[in-house]
């Protein structure tokens, strides 16, 4: 603004001394003093100009510097919080780690703990039905002799009752027992009330020999014929099976209840097959055929094919203790 009015006063002093107003010499060093002060006052007015440009370069510089230090500082927070955030994520995944192990480990003992009270559940169930069938059997029999147990390898007695049923209600002529032992005793007590006959095959000597004294100890031998029938091969189509001998069988006839419990399943696959192929010819028209251990799959296996290969017989399934299948034949 003061180089402008310096300005302006030299114009006019120009104009004035162009018209006559002032003299040359006069206006010569008006125009000087004029010139000089606008050139001195621009001078100040650029050195002005330039102080406060070097000092605003200089708070720029001082407001750069302090910015970088500011970014310096904020990235090194910025480390320690990813440093600390990373820290607590791995502190957060170990923790929440060992929680889900925790908590797996504890998923699991509860299903242990759910097996075992579901198996003691079912010993408490299978118990009270061994024991109930029992009490129903041993008020059948007036034994001779100390009863042989019904547990282990031995049919069980929730097995046993349903043909001993069978026995009193169709007082069938002649039993037929693919197998012997404790069955053998229990069924003749009271197949010598009806007047029935067992026929008991036994491919092991010992175990026949066994059975034998088991029964003659009953005085029981006038109704139950333990016969020893070694396992001999038996063909039908492409498949072969180890099976009691046929010249323990060329007598039987009219069987009206047949109780597989033999030959032992490590003979061979469906051992127990060939039973009813070979017997069933030999049963009267009412007969009832027991398959024990059909909870085990060799055994069932068997039962559906004997379901499938014999239409005539209605199955039903016992779900006893080891599981037994029942296959009848009616008359009527």
């Amino acid at each position: 603004m003061a180089v402008m009015l310096y300005a302006a006063t030299a114009l006019s002093l120009v104009l004035a001394y162009g018209l006559g107003v002032i003299e040359q010499r006069f206006f010569t060093s008006a125009v000087s003093v004029v010139a000089l002060s606008a050139g001195l006052l621009a001078f100040l007015r650029v050195e002005s100009f330039l102080r406060d440009y070097r000092r605003n370069l200089k708070e720029h510089q001082r407001s750069a510097k302090q910015t970088k230090q500011v970014r310096v500082e904020l990235n090194h927070v910025r480390r320690k919080l990813d440093a600390l955030e990373s820290v607590e994520r791995k502190r957060h995944a170990e923790q929440l780690g060992a929680v889900e192990k925790s908590t797996a480990r504890l998923e699991r003992e509860f299903g242990l703990v759910d097996r075992k009270f579901r198996a003691v559940e079912r010993t408490v169930r299978d118990t009270y039905a061994q024991t109930e069938a029992f009490v129903d059997l041993r008020a059948l029999i007036s034994p001779r002799a100390p009863l042989p147990p019904l547990v282990s390898w031995a049919v069980s007695a929730d097995a046993l009752r349903p043909m001993i049923e069978w026995i009193l209600r169709a007082e069938p002529k002649v039993i037929v027992e693919c197998g012997s032992g404790s069955s053998s005793v229990w069924m003749g007590y009271v197949a010598e009330r009806t007047g029935a006959t067992i026929i008991a095959l036994e491919h092991d000597p010992r175990y026949a020999e066994a059975s034998r004294a088991l029964v003659e100890a009953h005085g029981l031998s006038e109704v139950v014929d333990v016969r020893l029938a070694p396992l001999q091969e038996w063909r039908s189509g492409d498949e072969t099976w180890q099976w009691y001998s046929l010249d323990a069988l060329e007598d039987l006839t009219e069987i009206g209840l047949l109780f597989i419990d033999g030959p032992p399943g490590a003979t061979g696959p469906l051992a127990r097959y060939p039973a009813l192929p070979l017997l069933l010819p030999r049963c009267a028209d009412q007969v009832a055929i027991f398959l024990d251990d059909t909870g085990r799959e060799q055994e069932s296996a068997v039962s559906d094919r004997w379901a499938a290969e014999f239409p005539e017989l209605i199955r039903s399934d016992h779900r006893r203790n080891k599981g037994l299948d029942v296959f009848v034949r009616s008359s009527a």
